[in-house]
């Protein structure tokens, strides 16, 4: 395997790891995750991040789901997958990537 010339990419500013703590913290309403995790990035409201960064509707429409269902809004990810029509396992692995995709966005 060659290596690549230009080297290897930097280290994300924003892992998903805390995308992931600002959107369920955004979501319930809480602001003790910028204690945790710093502060957000940019001026963008949080709850605008899927809309923002996030293209793919179906996507966008299963990480709402589960931030729903993280903070109790709605029934369990694994009913909401079932009503909606979607395999868990792929709902949860767009759920994945929609939070990739906004780490990138505001990593960029």
């Amino acid at each position: 395997m060659l290596a690549r010339p230009e080297g290897p990419d930097p280290p994300r500013q924003y892992p998903t790891t805390l995308v992931r703590l600002w959107l369920v913290a955004a979501w319930a309403g809480h602001s003790e995750a910028d204690a945790q995790a710093g502060p957000k990035p940019g001026d963008i409201r949080v709850q605008r991040w899927p809309e923002v960064h996030v293209a793919d509707w179906r996507m966008k429409a299963q990480l709402k789901a589960w931030l729903n269902a993280q903070v109790g809004r709605e029934p369990s990810f694994r009913e909401a997958c079932r009503i909606n029509g979607w395999n868990r396992d792929s709902a949860m692995r767009g759920v994945d990537m929609a939070v990739e995709l906004i780490s990138i966005g505001l990593s960029a």
